[in-house]
């Protein structure tokens, strides 16, 4: 790989300010270039120069015709713009039932931010992935291509929505694997996602029932999970080390077991809870994890919050309604952009859908629907199915599947018939 600096504005409305220096990186093309395809792994705040280089074999076909561009975004996890000691943590995964509670959430929240906001106040304000598209268009500029092709991880994907509606001229391809919903509102884009993971415990209960390793097995499995929910609603129940956990903070730990098909693990814990001990959702005690404050300064800018204790308390009632096993889990985790965040600066929106290419999505089964949502915007689109459970499909797994499909659509354009899917690997 080939390293490189590019100064760039902290803020775009203001070219002649402030800069700050972004690392940029290229795996160049091992045979005739035919153009560039930028590569974001996500986060958000992810370190694209160092996952580029972990996981350069994945990327071997597609660098015989393409230049592999990336680099380390503005406040990531890199360390180059913010001070880790202040930005590693903020605030903690908070479940108010109420008002009194709700406003003790965020009070405690202010506090989780402040280090890291007062660390880099104008930088901290410019973190939003639009204001991260522009610096993606002076990477472009700077390799001296009139357009480029785009491949975006996870959250790369909100990126890559954010540079299509600013410079969708500039787009020769984009391929999103594993993505969120940026451009549909965000009680529709939840509403996708409580139904993907209730479809995720659907498969986990069928499981249980064919499975004399399922510690439920001949129970009835989501009646047993939702009665311990309930209870430790009433009473938080307790763990190891002296910790104690709520409903909602089982279902955040369950989400995880969910999500990595960690099946046995999540059946043993649900089996212990029933009988008083939560230990086995976080056998270590540590709690739950605390949001890091970097990756919250992009999210909340980029429209993933609420406006106040109804729009909160509306949207748990509607995941209520969507979700009988996790509800609340979402609106708990955005709660934490309250109420420091100023009105996101990039809120999800349309695709000017006549003014982009086509697209190529890769959405693994509980991720399917919200890479759906990107990609029937724009005519002509498809998107790969992956048949089983794993984030990242390209840069995580290198699934030998996913990578042809995407690598022939990078290099020559030519996208899967619709309906492909991949199946799960390795076998």
């Amino acid at each position: 790989m080939r390293c490189a600096k590019l100064a760039v504005p902290v803020d775009w409305s203001k070219p002649g300010g402030k800069t700050i220096t972004l690392t940029v990186a290229r795996g160049p093309a091992t045979g005739e270039a035919a153009g560039t395809v930028l590569f974001s792994p996500g986060g958000p705040g992810g370190a694209g120069v160092r996952e580029l280089s972990r996981a350069l074999p994945n990327f071997a076909g597609l660098r015989t015709r393409m230049n592999v561009v990336t680099w380390n975004p503005r406040g990531g996890v890199s360390g180059e713009h913010i001070p880790l000691a202040s930005c590693a943590a903020g605030p903690a995964f908070a479940t108010p039932d109420n008002r009194r509670e709700y406003d003790q959430a965020l009070k405690a929240n202010t506090a989780g931010i402040a280090p890291c906001r007062d660390a880099v106040p104008e930088l901290f304000a410019h973190m939003d992935s639009a204001t991260q598209a522009r610096d993606m268009d002076a990477i472009r500029a700077a390799l001296g291509e009139e357009k480029i092709s785009y491949l975006g991880n996870s959250y790369g994907g909100v990126l890559g929505a954010s540079y299509a509606r600013l410079f969708p001229q500039r787009l020769r391809a984009m391929a999103v694997d594993s993505v969120p919903d940026h451009v549909s509102p965000l009680a529709k884009s939840e509403r996708l996602q409580y139904k993907s993971l209730e479809a995720g415990f659907k498969r986990f209960v069928r499981w249980c029932a064919g499975s004399s390793d399922c510690a439920l097995h001949g129970n009835d499995v989501e009646r047993t999970w939702q009665d311990v929910v309930r209870r430790a609603e009433r009473r938080p129940l307790p763990g190891a080390a002296a910790a104690r956990y709520d409903g909602d903070d089982l279902k955040f730990l369950a989400y995880g077991m969910i999500n990595t098909a960690d099946w046995p693990t999540f059946a043993k814990a649900v089996a212990s809870a029933s009988k008083g001990d939560a230990s086995g959702f976080d056998p270590q005690g540590r709690g739950l994890p605390r949001r890091v404050t970097a990756m919250l300064a992009v999210n909340c800018a980029d429209g993933f919050r609420y406006d106040g204790y109804r729009a909160y308390r509306a949207a748990v009632r509607r995941s209520v309604e969507v979700s009988p096993n996790f509800s609340g889990l979402r609106e708990n985790a955005w709660l934490a952009c309250s109420p420091w965040a100023a009105k996101a600066p990039n809120p999800p929106a349309p695709l000017p859908a006549r003014a982009l290419p086509p697209l190529l999505g890769v959405g693994p089964v509980y991720e399917y629907p919200a890479v759906r949502a990107i990609t029937d915007q724009v005519p002509g689109s498809v998107t790969i199915r992956y048949d089983g459970i794993g984030h990242g499909r390209y840069l995580n797994a290198g699934d030998p599947c996913v990578i042809g499909h995407v690598d022939r659509y990078l290099i020559d354009g030519k996208l899967p018939a619709p309906g492909t899917t991949c199946p799960a690997w390795p076998a």
